[in-house]
């Protein structure tokens, strides 16, 4: 991993090097090395700490804010970044430096100090694309990039999709004589909240022999059930 030690006099000395190639994305880290105490005497672990880096080729000028990572280190910070393609989007070398805030109060004379520690330039090399990549204009190239991690992106959703549809579709039913229901079955078991006996026979026996005159749908007609009915010629009328 490509590495940066900030000493206490505040120089930025490159400890490891290795290959970072123009226009990559996320596929490198850059590990920035602080001692816990600066001098001995400030605490650095509950800094605000930014790199600010100026592209070789542009001169622009751009800032990304570090996050400390979790580690067992008693005497040093690490902060890692990935190196995107706003790092490593032109090449040569990168002129990097490095910002440390931080506001102290005090209780007892109820004042706060500001600390800002800033360093001097250190510099990350990012190596040139093969020459035959060159016969694109970059911008294509960027464009191009971006379609195709948008297509493998889409192609993958389409994917877990398909595949999540296909884990809960029903592929069978099952009658739950104890719950008195009819459910569906996927690969995972039940699904759905079912179907209950009762229910279904009254809507088959509905639609089979209309409704039951005197409100109870069995196929049975109770004459002295139906309402306003006094006799059976009344009810065969």
């Amino acid at each position: 991993m490509y590495t940066l030690r900030i000493t206490d006099d505040n120089n930025v000395i490159t400890t490891v090097k290795e290959s970072l190639m123009e226009k990559s994305n996320c596929v490198n880290s850059i590990q920035i090395i602080i001692n816990k105490l600066y001098k001995e005497q400030i605490d650095m672990t509950d800094t605000t700490a930014y790199m600010k880096y100026v592209l070789p080729v542009t001169k622009k000028i751009k800032m990304t804010q570090l996050i400390a990572d979790t580690t067992t280190d008693e005497s040093h910070i690490l902060y890692t970044i990935p190196v995107t393609a706003n790092i490593s989007a032109e090449p040569g070398d990168i002129e990097v430096s490095f910002t440390f805030l931080k506001l102290v109060h005090d209780e007892e004379s109820d004042t706060t100090t500001s600390y800002v520690r800033k360093t001097e330039s250190g510099l990350i090399h990012i190596t040139k694309l093969a020459q035959f990549d060159s016969y694109e204009p970059s911008e294509m190239l960027t464009e191009l990039d971006q379609r195709i991690l948008a297509l493998m992106a889409t192609a993958e959703d389409i994917k877990k999709l398909g595949q999540a549809t296909y884990d809960n579709m029903p592929i069978d039913m099952k009658l739950d004589s104890e719950a008195k229901k009819l459910t569906l079955v996927n690969a995972n078991g039940n699904t759905g909240d079912g179907v209950g006996i009762a229910d279904l026979s009254d809507s088959i026996a509905k639609e089979l022999t209309g409704t039951d005159p005197d409100g109870t749908q069995d196929g049975i007609t109770h004459i002295d059930k139906v309402t306003g009915v006094q006799s059976l010629d009344e009810l065969l009328k």
